[in-house]
């Protein structure tokens, strides 16, 4: 068995308690957790990761305070920045979830833009999930199946698996979950099924890449049967 994950998928929890616990607004919190993914990732690239899925914002965080979400669509704006971190480590960017909605314009051009100038990177996929649900996945892959007029009798796991957003990419082996509460909320529910799931009482922000190696350390130790 290959003690090494290879698409390590991360909710990225605890932003706003972090900030009150420190006294802090809950802008830093969300700010501070955005500034912390840069060593989280060039952490999963010393590793040899080759996948990387954050989930940015959920469906449900949308209905959060109007300035706090406009908050986090300025975060997302800055990935521009790191453009030539991307270029340099050979780093693919791209989304998922439903960012045709909700989402403004100019943030979706500048993801877009990312997703298009390392789209032939190889040596890492970085994913953010973005306006994403598990549940509104599912529910958008199976209009589009129906708007395709596929057989349902032709229908199997891995043709349905083709509509969802991660077609291209491979399930997680691992889930972490930083923040303290121990469920997925809805993350990735179709592709996580035989995932290891790692639940951390660290809060995002404080999260380390000594805490990543740990997460790491304690995935090799696992016996994975995937229900054989």
């Amino acid at each position: 068995m290959n003690t090494l994950p290879q698409h390590i998928a991360i909710i990225m929890d605890g932003n706003r308690r972090w900030a009150k616990e420190q006294g802090k607004p809950t802008m830093l919190g969300h700010s501070t957790g955005a500034k912390n993914l840069k060593r989280i990732v060039q952490k999963a690239l010393d590793l040899g990761i080759s996948h990387l899925t954050f989930w940015a914002l959920s469906t449900e965080n949308l209905k959060r305070d109007k300035k706090e979400v406009d908050h986090i669509f300025s975060l997302f704006e800055k990935i521009t920045d790191y453009l030539d971190d991307f270029l340099q480590n050979d780093a693919k960017f791209q989304i998922i979830g439903d960012i045709s909605e909700q989402i403004p314009e100019k943030v979706q051009k500048k993801l877009a833009d990312i997703a298009e100038k390392t789209q032939n990177a190889t040596k890492m996929t970085l994913t953010f999930a973005i306006n994403y649900g598990g549940r509104d996945e599912i529910l958008r892959a199976t209009k589009k199946m129906l708007a395709e007029g596929l057989d349902p009798s032709t229908l199997t796991e891995e043709a349905f698996a083709q509509y969802l957003d991660t077609k291209d990419m491979p399930n997680p082996d691992m889930i972490i979950r930083t923040g303290g509460n121990k469920r997925l909320s809805g993350y990735l529910p179709w592709q996580s099924t035989y995932a290891e799931l790692y639940f951390t009482d660290i809060k995002w922000p404080a999260y380390s890449p000594e805490d990543l190696q740990d997460a790491v350390d304690w995935y090799a130790d696992q016996q994975r049967n995937f229900g054989k």
